[in-house]
């Protein structure tokens, strides 16, 4: 799937890897440098799961995120149903990335095969994230964020 819809995302000189996941972190698709293992795509996805879940139940408008590490970028588009992972060298432009990613989904969700494929996928990123056993901490720290926002309505 990477390779027929986000094969000019992977093709960029500082594109690392592109990794698509399903809203429960699952892998549907990944295009990358052999730098990166299985094991790092399913941590990054349930990583960035956890962070689009609690948005979507904070009900945040944010779509994007651009996420700076010593070696790189990442860079996280959100759907409703999926979200992709660009992982890019320092020095790329973001808007390069954004404007790729653009084509890429535009092209990705227009296929009458991705359609079929995206009906049967799991909508709400937060009771995913509650079916993930989260440990102690986390879960009091997400307990504390719905209070504070429950608190201010």
């Amino acid at each position: 799937m990477i390779n027929e819809f986000f094969n000019e995302l992977v093709e960029l000189a500082d594109v690392e890897a592109v990794v698509l996941f399903d809203n429960e972190g699952k892998i549907i698709g990944s295009g990358n440098n052999p730098n990166y293992s299985a094991t790092t795509f399913s941590e990054l996805g349930e990583a960035f799961l956890h962070i689009f879940g609690v948005k979507e139940y904070l009900d945040y408008d944010i779509d994007e995120l651009a996420v700076p590490f010593d070696k790189g970028i990442f860079y996280v588009r959100n759907h409703s149903k999926f979200f992709l992972v660009v992982i890019a060298k320092p020095d790329i432009e973001l808007s390069l990335i954004r404007m790729m990613v653009n084509v890429c989904i535009k092209e990705f969700l227009d296929s009458r095969k991705v359609k079929k494929s995206l009906k049967k996928m799991w909508r709400e990123k937060f009771y995913q994230i509650k079916s993930v056993a989260l440990d102690d901490v986390e879960k009091i720290m997400l307990e504390n964020i719905l209070e504070d926002k429950v608190g201010s309505q």
